[in-house]
């Protein structure tokens, strides 16, 4: 018996059932959330709110469009259409505003469907409105006037769409009434390609439908997630407050006139009252007059009293008590007590001490804000504060200026005098800032000495002007620090929005490249960003980058500038100085390269071959010639650095070598760079300070560390034949070596005039362009036989420029 098998039939839906699954998935299309109808009413509220918040001004675009109108085709022969239509534009406003109106006193905590369809009917009669005015009019009109309506209307329609968005329902009537109308008014028009504007115009208002629904529905899963989190919120409160209802720190009763039941000491000492006196003393009433008289403690009362009133049950209502001056939290939470008949017989709750907590609190959020020394705005709050008046949430940017300054002789007075001395500077200096600052500026320490402001409503420099000559004098008069005086000096740079930048980041750089510039202009000044500065950076950063390596592919070379004794006229000395010949970038200043490789930390291992092939160059001259070589503050503090030296050192007698040192090498770690000296003058090296005078403690260094050298610097020795108080000043600083027992070397000798004077006042030696320019090191053989023969002029070109300043300082 043969079996058929018959293949097995799918259950296939009907057409019934995709009907109603398309009618469905339409209706989850056009509903902007799905809930309970008690969440509902109140999201219905929630949409009704945002709506009626933009009642006034939608209703203000209706009134004014209309007007704009009717001016513009008042003489144009249509003026009963005109009347006609602006009456019912008229009504229809005014009945919108008076919805407005009784509502703007009230919070609805729910809303209806009725209402939501009354806002869906108002809004289809409005559109309506417009709509049948533009199919009417438009085809009547010239092109102008056919452009000037179809534009108002068009852009009625957009902006109504998105006001509306709230409620979906009424964005849709006005869109869709409004959009008819328009479409109708297209395609009638009689201008050319109507038809397609049309259905352009057709594609639009579907659009914004389509916006309106999604915007509606980002509104609806808010509302819903909302919803979700306060119940999860009061089921969690629920159960920790059943914890501390039996972990309490008081528990109290009221009857139903507001008295206390019962009675605990911990409760009188908490409202200070005996405990005879609460039997007739009213609760709210002592705890009102426990309250600060104050804001803060009249919000605190309303909103206490606003539960009494209600009787409605409350959770962790903060109120803070006076009480013999001292201030105290507390955290109330209670429900009332009601009989058979639903009325309040009295109230019982717990109340939780949190003075504790809330000191903690408000501690940590100030120390979040604010600068532990000086009370100022830290840099964090600082950004937050200039990132929301660049971009704020509502209106324009405001036109500002940052104002960055840094303290010139902080590192001065923070090393040498202790940093309980540099913190009372970098105070003082805050409070000179605020005294100059007016309410709408904002100061802040951004960290160590680095100050910023904000200065408001200023565009333009001269504006700022005033503001940085008040900053300037209010620093003119000296600080005590300690006991001592001490002048407050600083370098200042200035950025401006939006000319300079219109974002944080942007103007916060521009203006520390202004500070940058005014500190190499010698400091407390200040300066203004300009585009050149930004190409100063970018060229920096680009030096830096191609600095890296320098060493590796041969482009640092040493050159020797001879040193002379003024004893006999003999060479004594050379002075190595670095030179970089860039690949890319040609020759580059050692004034321009040696900060960025400071700054970079590339100058440590850029020294150690300094020393290293000076030393072996120096070799092969005669062992009389000495070898000084710059060496920078990175260098002198680095670990191990008597060792490194000894061992750079080695082809050399160590009285041959002596190492410069300028007065802002000690400064950056004056402890540290002394004991290294120290160390190195006890292995036989000499030393020398380098471009002396031109700092502010010099003579401080000399009495705490004795140096072999003294370089006095090109400054005095270039006004030496014309100028006396350079005289005296050179007269001064070679007396003061010798009674110390220091040589003196002077720096940029270029005239015979100038070597002679150094001569009669016994200076040990100089150098200079007199002498020779920098030398290649397989010049020097040939400069030293020329030299002993007498054969060198000693005298250079009239129109030699000045010597290109040493390598490590």
């Amino acid at each position: 018996m043969t079996r058929r098998f018959m293949p097995r039939q799918r259950n296939r839906p009907t057409v019934q059932q995709r009907l109603s699954a398309g009618w469905e998935q339409l209706q989850r299309l056009f509903r902007a959330y799905e809930a309970e109808e008690s969440d509902a009413r109140r999201f219905r509220a929630r949409q009704l709110e945002a709506l009626l918040r933009l009642t006034p001004l939608a209703m203000g675009s209706n009134v004014l469009n209309a007007v704009v109108i009717d001016v513009s085709l008042w003489h144009k022969g249509f003026r009963p259409w005109l009347l006609a239509w602006s009456f019912v534009i008229a009504t229809l406003t005014l009945l919108g505003l008076r919805g407005w109106w009784r509502a703007r006193g009230s919070t609805r905590e729910t809303a209806s469907r009725r209402a939501m369809r009354r806002a869906g009917l108002h809004a289809g009669a409005l559109g309506a409105t417009w709509g049948v005015f533009a199919a009417i009019l438009l085809p009547r009109l010239d092109a102008g006037g056919q452009l000037h309506l179809a534009t108002i209307v068009i852009g009625m329609i957009c902006a109504g769409g998105f006001a509306l968005s709230s409620v979906p329902h009424a964005a849709t009537m006005w869109v869709a009434t409004a959009g008819i109308g328009a479409v109708v008014a297209l395609w009638n028009s009689g201008i050319e390609q109507a038809h397609l504007f049309a259905l352009l115009l057709c594609a639009y208002c579907l659009l914004v439908i389509y916006t309106a629904w999604a915007m509606a529905k980002v509104l609806g899963a808010r509302l819903m997630a909302e919803a979700h989190a306060a119940r999860q919120g009061e089921v969690i409160g629920l159960l920790l407050k059943d914890f501390e209802d039996h972990a309490s720190d008081l528990l109290w009763e009221l009857d139903g006139q507001g008295r206390f039941v019962h009675v605990s000491p911990r409760l009188s000492q908490m409202l200070g009252v005996p405990t005879e006196m609460f039997a007739r003393a009213h609760a709210w009433a002592v705890i009102r007059r426990r309250m600060p008289r104050d804001d803060s403690g009249a919000m605190q009362w309303a909103a206490l009293r606003a539960h009494l009133v209600a009787a409605r049950g409350f959770r962790d209502l903060h109120v803070s008590l006076v009480d013999g001056g001292r201030l105290s939290w507390w955290a109330l939470s209670a429900r009332p007590l009601v009989d058979e008949q639903g009325r309040v017989t009295g109230w019982r709750g717990v109340a939780a001490d949190i003075t504790e907590r809330q000191i903690a609190h408000r501690r940590l959020t100030w120390l979040a804000n604010n600068d532990s020394l000086t009370g100022l705005m830290n840099r964090h709050q600082f950004r937050e504060h200039l990132a929301g008046l660049l971009a704020p949430v509502t209106g324009l940017p405001a036109a500002l200026a940052v104002i960055y300054l840094d303290l010139d002789d902080f590192k001065r007075v923070n090393d040498t005098r202790g940093h309980a001395a540099g913190d009372l500077m970098l105070t003082a200096f805050g409070q000179r800032l605020l005294s100059v600052a007016r309410r709408t500026d904002t100061v802040a320490r951004l960290g160590g000495d680095e100050f910023a402001m904000v200065v408001r409503n200023t565009a333009a420099p001269e504006e700022l002007r005033p503001v940085l000559e008040r900053i300037v004098g209010s620093l003119a008069t000296p600080v005590d620090i300690m006991g001592e005086s001490e002048f407050l000096r600083a370098s200042i740079g200035v950025a401006l929005a939006p000319l300079d930048g219109t974002d944080t980041d942007t103007l916060l750089n521009h203006a520390d490249l202004a500070l940058y510039a005014a500190k190499q202009a010698g400091g407390n000044r200040y300066a203004f960003f300009e585009a050149g500065l930004a190409e100063v950076s970018r060229r920096r950063l680009a030096l830096a980058q191609a600095l890296r390596g320098a060493c590796e592919r041969g482009e640092l070379r040493l050159v020797y500038q001879p040193q002379i004794s003024t004893r006999d006229q003999q060479v004594c000395g050379f002075e190595a100085l670095l030179r970089w010949t860039s690949a890319e970038y040609g020759d580059v200043a050692p004034a321009e390269f040696i900060p960025i490789a400071e700054s970079t930390g590339l100058l440590p291992a850029i020294g150690d071959w300094v020393l290293r092939t000076a030393c072996v160059e120096a070799q092969r001259w005669p062992r009389h010639v000495s070898l000084a070589v710059n060496v920078s503050a990175s260098q002198l503090t680095a670990p191990g650095f008597a060792a490194q030296l000894a061992d750079a050192a080695a082809p050399l007698r160590p009285g041959r070598l002596e190492l410069e040192v300028t007065e802002s090498v000690l400064m950056d770690d004056a402890a540290e760079a002394m004991a290294t000296l120290r160390s190195v003058r006890a292995m036989g090296f000499r030393t020398a300070l380098d471009d002396f005078g031109t700092g502010y403690s010099a003579l401080a260094y000399l009495r705490r560390f004795p140096f072999d050298t003294l370089k006095i610097d090109r400054t005095f020795v270039r006004d030496l034949a014309s100028d006396g108080e350079a005289e005296v000043l050179v007269d001064t600083m070679i007396a003061m070596a010798r009674a110390m027992g220091m040589r003196t070397v002077a720096e940029g000798v270029q005239q015979h005039a100038e070597g002679m004077m150094l001569s009669q006042r016994g200076c040990t030696a100089y150098q200079g362009f007199l002498v020779s320019p920098p030398l290649e090191a397989d010049e020097i053989p040939r400069f030293l036989l020329r030299w002993q023969r007498g054969e060198v002029l000693h005298a250079p070109p009239a129109a030699l420029p000045h010597p290109i300043p040493a390598a490590l300082h």
